[in-house]
């Protein structure tokens, strides 16, 4: 696992939210992978996400991503985190990492 848990909250102007982070886990057959990208979303702003809570330790998000490295864990996030600003989102919680020299 990272030194310090990986997670970003996003918000847009429009209500919607987009939360995104990272865990590791052994894996649980030979085909399983022990890096895992998660998001959870709603693009409707009608549901809040709840507050106060360790929502980047949960397993499983609305979409899951599976790798065999951090290296490519990390990427990803970075990517997912860049498309959201890229649309309007801001980010309220958490950080994305940069990427090393």
């Amino acid at each position: 696992m990272p030194s310090s848990p990986v997670y970003a909250h996003f918000r847009h102007a429009d209500g919607s939210w987009y939360r995104l982070w990272i865990t590791h886990t052994p894996p649980k057959s030979e085909r399983g992978h022990p890096w895992h990208v998660h998001a959870s979303y709603d693009k409707t702003g009608t549901i809040a996400p709840i507050a106060g809570t360790r929502w980047y330790e949960q397993p499983y998000g609305m979409a899951n991503w599976a790798f065999d490295v951090e290296a490519d864990a990390l990427n990803a996030f970075r990517t997912r985190a860049a498309e959201r600003l890229a649309h309007g989102y801001e980010l309220r919680e958490g950080a994305v990492p940069e990427v090393p020299a």
